[in-house]
């Protein structure tokens, strides 16, 4: 009994810290006062816990706000000035790397072409870029809160394990342990379409919704033959990842519109030229577009209809691409909606551009400083 009583201080302290945390994040810019009327939490607390907050550089005061009469609230919000994580996206070809603020923000960001031959080696080079990015900042590792590591192929995530990742040709490699043994940081180990669709629901929605989806399409990789697809799927607000940790992975090939055309007869030295072609409106390339919308259009019918969500977020890294399918696929919807559905899924774009999915790898450890612990 007595265990326990010693404990409650420090368990309310923590559970004080983050909801006061995230109602700041919540209202953008709030005062104190609203804050312990939003919290429930004694007003002397709030303004302990604030200073608190203030001191370590996650919050800063912002002016005052308006009032009725008598003294003006002094106003705080989240201190976006210092990175917290590090985030990292590792594809075949490259890595892209960012030093993330508590609001999401990228305060420095890197890319650099790779090809690693092993875990061992991306895992050094993980290592150099991220040491280089914090040396530039005047910041240590143990001075972030976490690094997070995105990375495609069939992953375990609570057990930190690549399954299997066909682009790099790795099988049940212990890549969370691997990194941290080298950085000596918590890390997470996210799928990089996940990632995409963490960062969009965090990030990028004006209005937040509860389930969303977040369907990537990778056109610059034309040696499989097909257009790469990843799905990163939020459910009830979380990142779903399935009972095994492969639930958003896409068994059905999207036969890439350059290996089709090169089949007839038409060659392109890439997908850069083709895109062209196709916003020149060359017959030819728009037709092999087309192809691929129809291919797709029953996979994003599907989608929806079967998960619901508020909304579908197209992403690609040919953004010209995205944006003719985007017509096409949103047309299939209109034709073929269930008339008795209460509301519609809104299928836009992401915006988040080239480093999005980095931002995705680091809200795992920017959300721990905002979310209540979990006891089992």
């Amino acid at each position: 009994m007595s265990s326990i009583l010693t404990g409650k201080p420090q368990l309310n302290r923590i559970v004080n810290r983050r909801l006061i945390l995230d109602m700041i994040r919540r209202e953008v810019r709030v005062s104190r006062a609203e804050l312990a009327k939003q919290t429930a939490i004694r007003p002397p607390t709030v303004s302990a816990v604030v200073k608190e907050l203030i001191s370590e550089g996650l919050v800063k005061e912002v002016g005052t706000g308006a009032t009725s009469g008598g003294r003006a609230p002094r106003m705080v919000s989240l201190d976006d000035g210092r990175p917290l994580a590090l985030g990292f996206e590792l594809s075949e070809t490259s890595i892209h790397a960012g030093l993330c603020n508590l609001t999401g923000g990228l305060t420095a960001r890197y890319k650099v072409a790779i090809d690693p031959q092993s875990p061992s080696d991306a895992v050094e080079e993980l290592y150099a870029i991220g040491d280089q990015l914090l040396r530039e900042a005047s910041l240590q590792w143990d001075q972030l809160e976490g690094v997070g590591v995105a990375v495609p192929g069939r992953l375990s995530q609570m057990e930190g394990l690549i399954h299997w990742s066909r682009p790099f040709g790795w099988l049940d490699v212990p890549f969370k342990q691997m990194c941290e043994a080298r950085w000596n940081i918590k890390t997470d180990l996210v799928n990089d379409s996940l990632a995409g669709g963490m960062a969009a629901h965090q990030f990028e929605l004006e209005s937040p919704v509860d389930n969303l989806v977040f369907l990537y399409l990778r056109f610059q990789d034309v040696k499989l033959d097909v257009v790469g697809i990843g799905v990163g799927l939020i459910i009830n607000g979380h990142p779903y990842c399935g009972e095994f940790g492969g639930a958003g992975e896409i068994s059905t090939p999207l036969a890439h519109p350059v290996a089709h055309l090169a089949r007839a007869g038409h060659k392109f030295s890439g997908a850069e030229e083709f895109a062209e072609s196709v916003q020149a409106g060359q017959p030819e390339a728009l037709a092999a577009l087309s192809k691929v919308a129809n291919e797709l259009a029953p996979l994003v019918r599907h989608t929806v209809n079967l998960l619901e969500p508020g909304v579908l977020m197209l992403g690609s890294d040919m953004p010209s691409l995205r944006d003719e399918l985007l017509s096409a696929l949103r047309d299939d919807l209109d034709k073929h909606h269930m008339d008795y559905e209460q509301g519609r899924t809104e299928l836009r774009a992401s915006a988040l551009g080239d480093f999005g999915v980095v931002r995705g790898a680091a809200v795992p450890a920017l959300q721990r400083l905002f979310r209540m612990p979990q006891w089992t």
